[in-house]
């Protein structure tokens, strides 16, 4: 069974070490995502239909909203990952740019002597018992080193995703109406319904307008409620389930797994939550012997 060895949630957005011996389900986030082997079985991830294989030598970093997911090399052999989700907005605070679109310009991502040292860094501090961690500068630079060896500077690639008036109101309706209830598993029917439009013109719209299926798209706004309910509240598992419409908790816990690789107790007792601190902007262009105090 997956497991998570460390996990930490702050103002940049979450970043963990999992210890993951299966497969996890086709999926996306809002976040800029980047994954690093450290040790074990290794992995390949999917993005954008290139097979990527997760090795000491190459890692993967995803754009928000690109659909991917995780399959471990042999079935049952577990191997250890850094995986970092880092909010869009938080990225473009710390460079000055506008939240939102392409954050790196390659799926595949070569693993670096300075790369693998912010890595490293970032895993260590992850592990130490301190309470209080300042992830914040050492995961900016971890970013802005993966979007530097094909030449491209982490604040020239961020760009504007398609602005909302370009998006079809129906869709945005859809997208509003998801985040707004995310237990409500009715609301593309009746979106579609009221727009006039079939199911299958609806959700091929959809995935024109937002790049992923209606149905991941739900998916996400779903297991991000539930993390933001793990992480922020003291609730039993059997509340969150339940007030995200799951039918029981069994339900609630093959959902969770099949997208995080862990049962939500299993990541909750692994949880910390850190201040980012200051911005990262004062370290970057600093090897990690510098920031090392950070």
């Amino acid at each position: 069974m997956s497991r998570a060895v460390a996990v930490c949630h702050g103002p940049f957005g979450r970043v963990s070490i999992y210890d993951l011996d299966r497969p996890l389900v086709l999926h996306a986030h809002r976040e800029a995502h980047l994954i690093f082997y450290l040790e074990g079985g290794m992995g390949r991830v999917d993005v954008n239909g290139q097979s990527i294989r997760v090795d000491p030598f190459m890692g993967v970093a995803i754009n928000p909203w690109e659909p991917h997911n995780f399959q471990p090399e042999r079935n049952g052999s577990f191997g250890l990952f850094l995986v970092v989700y880092l909010k869009p907005d938080w990225l473009a605070a710390q460079t000055t740019t506008p939240a939102g679109g392409l954050v790196f310009p390659s799926s595949e991502l070569v693993v670096t002597r300075e790369l693998a040292a912010w890595r490293d860094k970032a895993v260590e501090m992850l592990l130490c018992s301190r309470r209080e961690l300042n992830l914040s500068a050492v995961l900016m630079a971890l970013a802005q080193a993966s979007s530097e060896p094909i030449g491209c500077d982490l604040a020239s690639s961020l760009i504007h995703l398609a602005e909302e008036d370009a998006i079809d109101r129906r869709v945005r309706r859809a997208c509003r109406l998801l985040e707004e209830h995310p237990s409500h598993e009715g609301v593309l029917a009746s979106v579609a319904r009221e727009a006039g439009l079939s199911r299958a013109h609806f959700f091929k719209l959809f995935k024109e307008q937002i790049g992923v299926t209606p149905t991941v798209f739900s998916n996400t706004v779903r297991l991000d409620a539930a993390l933001d309910r793990i992480v922020m509240s003291r609730d039993p598992v059997t509340s969150i389930s339940d007030g995200l419409g799951f039918s029981c908790q069994s339900v609630f816990t093959r959902f969770f797994t099949a997208h995080m690789g862990m049962a939500p107790s299993d990541y909750r007792r692994a949880l910390r939550l850190v201040d980012s601190g200051a911005a990262a902007r004062g370290v970057i262009g600093q090897g990690p012997r510098e920031a090392a105090h950070v």
